[in-house]
């Protein structure tokens, strides 16, 4: 491809993107873990303002750019209308049939957890959330031992194992429906299973709503597709975006500062059970540089342990072309559970020594 590898410590992301020169024509993708950098998602924003590049986000999910269109991010309403907008509202209000929209911005995730545990919410309704998937994972677990679980699955999960009610919902192959892809676009799809007793979320969200005397008139996923089209596309301004600033943390001689990301095959829950297709995945290794690795007296194969107030991991090292300052593992591979183990996953300060 042509391409240049820029080697920064993990944290440094937005001064170097910050010093990258393009042009109109250019296209800058970007996905996921820039989010987990300070600052690097406003240095790309910043960077395409003075240059005239374009930004392509390509989200490490299927469906994510079909639930931000959706609405489900706290600063948004279906359409990628702002909730702040007045305007927007009277159009969510008006396809709804209710008098008004609440102006103020949702939860996330983490959030409505915290919220759980603290007694602010006494129910959730969890559909497709691993809790471990969290640096908040324990906040998590614990908000759903607290309170009254409604559980959507296609497996059993961490999120079933607290809930008071589970309702199997069907999977992708036993419903129509449609994915957005990373350019915006609908990709619909039809039923691939025939015959399934599975009902899909929406229908048992629908139900669970008539029960409540608050019917949201959504009793298929077509109901669902044609309630979003009526919406038609929001034509005024976006959500304000607002600027992140990078951070540096001070690195001692025996720490580094963590990076991470998930790997294909891995301990993901969709891919439990599947041992033939665990045994071809990549073995689980610590990532350092060959600076750290002389200091420490390790060559490849060697046992390093990485650990930090919450826990540690040990893993046999790779010694490879990464920053001195830096020190990778796998997200959440055999061996290798960061968030759960370490409380965190990247951009923090973390103990690296021969084991």
């Amino acid at each position: 491809m042509g391409a240049t590898f820029l080697s920064v410590a993990p944290g440094s992301e937005a001064d170097a993107i910050s010093k990258i020169e393009l042009t109109a024509k250019s296209v800058i993708l970007v996905g996921e873990r820039a989010c987990e950098s300070a600052g690097a998602l406003s240095a790309v924003a910043a960077l395409a303002h003075r240059t005239g590049a374009k930004i392509g986000w390509v989200p490490r999910r299927a469906g994510e750019p079909g639930a931000i269109a959706a609405g489900a991010i706290g600063n948004l309403l279906p359409g990628g209308r702002p909730v702040s907008d007045p305007a927007a509202r009277v159009d969510v209000a008006t396809v709804w049939g209710v008098d008004s929209i609440p102006s103020a911005v949702g939860k996330n995730a983490d959030e409505i957890f915290v919220a759980a545990k603290t007694g602010q919410l006494d129910a959730l309704v969890v559909g497709g959330v691993d809790p471990l998937d969290s640096a908040l994972s324990a906040e998590a677990l614990s908000a759903l031992d607290q309170t009254f679980v409604v559980s959507f699955e296609i497996r059993p999960s961490a999120v079933t194992a607290r809930a008071n009610v589970v309702f199997p919902v069907a999977a992708v192959t036993e419903k129509s429906g449609s994915f957005m892809n990373w350019e915006g676009r609908a990709r619909e799809f039809d039923t691939a299973v025939e015959g399934s007793l599975h009902r899909s979320d929406v229908r048992i969200l629908s139900m669970l709503a008539d029960a409540m005397g608050k019917s949201i008139s959504l009793n298929s996923v077509k109901s669902a597709s044609k309630e979003f089209a009526s919406l038609s596309k929001w034509d005024g301004a976006r959500a304000t975006f607002t600027p992140s600033t990078s951070k540096s943390l001070s690195v001692g001689n025996d720490e580094a500062l963590l990076t991470s990301w998930r790997r294909l095959l891995d301990d993901g829950s969709l891919q439990d059970g599947e041992v033939n297709l665990a045994g071809t995945a990549r073995k689980s290794v610590v990532v350092i540089s060959q600076k750290r690795a002389s200091a420490l007296g390790v060559v490849d194969g060697d046992a390093v342990k990485v650990s930090n107030s919450q826990g540690s991991v040990t893993l046999p090292v790779l010694v490879e072309n990464i920053h001195d300052d830096a020190v990778w593992m796998p997200r959440n591979s055999r061996g290798s559970h960061l968030l759960e183990t370490l409380g965190t996953a990247s951009g923090t300060l973390v103990k690296v020594g021969k084991a």
